[in-house]
């Protein structure tokens, strides 16, 4: 006869084990999707690689990108990756991030692209997907900074070979401790 503990311990060990199984599933599909957005895209492999994100799903600024997903799960049922696209002309970068979720569901995959969700079909052409996703960069492109709405969301850092060009502007903690010249000595 087993234990209530012994019972429980086996579900336990049974729950993990399917966990893991899911993750699995996630990992493959998020290289998968870096795969076939890059085709979609015509972009090369080098163009579009993983980025890591912390506890808070923001992107870890020391961590260099990669071509493997590393998965943070959110408290929503998701798991989340990022993704950097690097855009370059002449010997300038410009680095756009994006913060991906991604759950599956029974015959499809939901998918989080930073705000916006879209559903990803692993049996059929997915090319409408993948035109929403760019839709998305594209809009945020299209619209001048000023003129944006909210949070910016990840803010962009274009980047020379030796030197920063263009930095993220100060955090509103940082403007607000400033205080103007006054011209007393």
């Amino acid at each position: 006869m087993t234990s209530n503990f012994q019972e429980l311990q086996a579900k336990a060990i049974a729950w993990c084990k399917d966990f893991e199984h899911y993750k699995d599933e996630c990992v493959v599909f998020a290289q998968r999707l870096r795969v076939e957005f890059i085709a979609h895209l015509g972009a090369r492999s080098g163009d579009v690689e993983f980025h890591a994100l912390d506890e808070r799903l923001e992107r870890i600024t020391d961590e260099r990108s990669s071509l493997w997903p590393k998965l943070q799960v959110g408290d929503d049922g998701f798991f989340y990756f990022g993704l950097t696209l690097f855009f370059r002309a002449d010997s300038h970068c410009l680095d756009e991030h994006v913060r991906v979720g991604i759950q599956k569901s029974r015959s499809h995959w939901r998918v989080r692209w930073n705000q916006k969700e879209s559903t990803y079909s692993p049996s059929g052409p997915n090319a409408a997907f993948f035109d929403k996703v760019t839709a998305v960069t594209l809009e945020k492109f299209a619209t001048p900074f000023r003129r944006m709405k909210g949070q910016l969301g990840f803010v962009p850092t274009l980047q020379s070979d030796h030197h920063l060009v263009a930095s993220a502007p100060p955090s509103p903690v940082q403007g607000a401790s400033a205080t103007p010249d006054s011209g007393e000595t």
